[in-house]
């Protein structure tokens, strides 16, 4: 699958976000609690949805013309998912909530079987977490597949866009576009699909200047401070606003890809560059990291002064998360897909 070394810097960035976006409250220090732009980091979600979509596509999309062939591409796209959401569901099943009953075995299941961002087994989000937007990835690979073996190449743009936009209708009635567990796989097929429009524009010849590169932070800032403003307005206001987050997201990719300026040359710097070698790892592990870390960290660290302590435990958090990520990088997603390849 082709990489774009600024998109996976990116990519790399905005997982640690997220990361500080599931940090409990009550243990994250107050720069963190307070801040609207962590807050807000569940969006980022969508933007790793739609960056999927695009480069699937410039991988895979004039190269499934047989039913061998989707099954090929879906075999390799579960190699490339499935150990480590094996390994990072069972740590966080036996290191966070170590018990063996039919409620965890629910929620193992439908974590393991990719049915966790649907309503099949209703067992909510599942076992940890974050795998929810894994399952959600899969029923995307599997839709474009379909569309790509069955579809008619003068009608896939419009098959796809219709698709989006009845995605947008389902998210609309349930008035929350950010949707998690029995209606995630909506979410992350709408996005996933923005992402294939990306790539059908990026096959236009044309221009853009380096210097627009400074409108992506302007623009995402922007629409996250302003979702986090209207909490307030009536669902339908919020659902709006909420549309713009995911053309946002498409817009900001379409720029990079179309520029070589100071952000592209930034975010391909080694340390994005690794961040985003490991944001698959980062993504799956840190709930797990979270969930089992903190606690213990709060009791090893004998620091009086709250603030002090809980920035103290933050730190070694991502230290301690970033090098168990490289870790899993390359023993599980490396090693181990390569073995089931």
């Amino acid at each position: 699958m082709q990489r774009i070394n600024k998109l996976d810097g990116l990519r790399g960035i905005f997982s640690l976000l997220v990361v500080l976006f599931h940090l409990n409250k009550n243990n994250a220090p107050l720069f963190i609690v307070n801040n609207f732009f962590v807050r807000e980091s569940y969006i980022f979600v969508d933007f790793f949805f739609i960056l999927s979509g695009y480069v699937i596509s410039l991988s895979y999309n004039d190269r499934i013309n047989s039913r061998n062939d989707f099954l090929k591409f879906i075999k390799k796209r579960v190699i490339r998912l499935y150990p480590l959401l094996l390994f990072s569901t069972l740590m966080y099943w036996y290191f966070v909530h170590p018990i063996f009953n039919d409620k965890n075995i629910l929620l193992a299941l439908d974590t393991l079987l990719f049915t966790n961002a649907t309503p099949i087994l209703g067992s909510g989000i599942g076992m940890n977490y974050p795998s929810w937007s894994i399952s959600s990835e899969l029923i995307s690979y599997l839709v474009f597949g379909m569309i790509s073996l069955f579809a008619m190449n003068s009608h896939k743009t419009k098959i796809v866009g219709m698709l989006t936009l009845i995605c947008f209708i389902i998210l609309g009635f349930q008035h929350n576009y950010f949707a998690t567990g029995d209606y995630g796989f909506i979410r992350g097929l709408s996005c996933f699909n923005i992402g294939y429009l990306v790539f059908i524009a990026t096959k236009k010849q044309y221009k853009i200047h380096n210097s627009c590169e400074w409108f992506i932070p302007i623009f995402i800032i922007a629409i996250m401070y302003f979702h986090f403003t209207i909490t307030t307005a009536n669902l339908i206001t919020q659902f709006v606003v909420q549309l713009f987050i995911p053309f946002t997201f498409a817009i900001s990719i379409l720029i990079l890809i179309n520029t070589n300026g100071v952000l592209s040359n930034l975010l391909q710097r080694k340390p994005f560059m690794f961040l985003g070698k490991i944001s698959y790892s980062i993504y799956l592990n840190h709930a797990f990291i979270i969930g089992f870390g903190v606690p213990k960290l709060f009791k090893l660290i004998s620091i009086n002064e709250l603030e002090m302590k809980k920035s103290i435990c933050l730190l070694i958090l991502l230290f301690v998360l970033i090098i168990y990520s490289w870790i899993t990088q390359y023993f599980i997603e490396n090693k181990l897909g390569k073995k089931l390849s």
